[in-house]
């Protein structure tokens, strides 16, 4: 479950508390619900993204950790195991959803620590029932960097599962997945996210992000 959560930033705040967000997030009533699995510890997870132009990378994720209060997640390019960018989040589960606290990441080209000012709405985690939506507000971003210390707020937005027991095959095989997208209003314009995750593995098998008509896809390649 790679979470590809950025500090993207907007002008637009939310009166109301994330964690109250969460609780009160169900819209639609749940009837169909599944049980997703968490990442296998040590494992890598390959993926392929492309951007629409042409431009590809390969990457290997490697968890570490995933439980309800945290993870640790080492990123590597390629699919080699070696050194890379180390992901170590605190989270917790608030209504089927994973409320991020804070992240903090090392390694060459890490990202600095970032805390979430109560919390940030995430990805659902651990229990997805089909229709079920949440609210994304804008929070309150600090990150501590090489560069200095700076804080704005997210970006607000929505968070809805489609559906479950989504079949999709990649170039890893076929899997059944939950589909969810999680849509965020930012300053450069709509940013359009799609996620497709594994039941099983608890990990995304393709995901699309699209901003400015710019397409950025990420299928899995292997699990190994």
């Amino acid at each position: 479950m790679h979470l590809f959560i950025g500090a993207a930033i907007a002008a637009v705040a939310w009166s109301i508390p994330p964690c109250a967000q969460a609780e009160q997030a169900q819209i639609n009533p749940a009837t169909r619900c599944v049980t997703i699995g968490t990442p296998k510890p040590n494992r890598g997870y390959s993926y392929r993204q492309t951007q629409s132009g042409g431009v590809a990378t390969e990457f290997t994720d490697w968890w570490e950790e995933f439980t309800r209060t945290g993870s640790r997640l080492l990123t590597t390019k390629g699919r080699t195991r070696g050194s890379g960018i180390l992901t170590v989040n605190r989270h917790r589960i608030v209504n089927d959803v994973l409320i991020l606290d804070s992240s903090s990441q090392s390694g060459a080209g890490a990202g600095g620590n970032s805390s979430y000012r109560g919390g940030v709405v995430s990805v659902p985690a651990f229990r997805a029932c089909e229709g079920r939506s949440w609210p994304v507000p804008a929070v309150m971003v600090t990150n501590q960097s090489a560069q200095g210390t700076f804080s704005a707020n997210s970006d607000a937005g929505t968070l809805k599962i489609v559906s479950i027991h989504e079949a999709i095959t990649v170039p890893a095989g076929r899997f059944d997945t939950v589909h969810y997208v999680r849509n965020l209003n930012s300053r450069a314009g709509p940013q359009l996210n799609e996620y497709w995750t594994s039941v099983e593995h608890g990990v995304v098998v393709k995901r699309m992000h699209t901003i400015n008509g710019i397409v950025i896809t990420a299928t899995l390649q292997a699990i190994r």
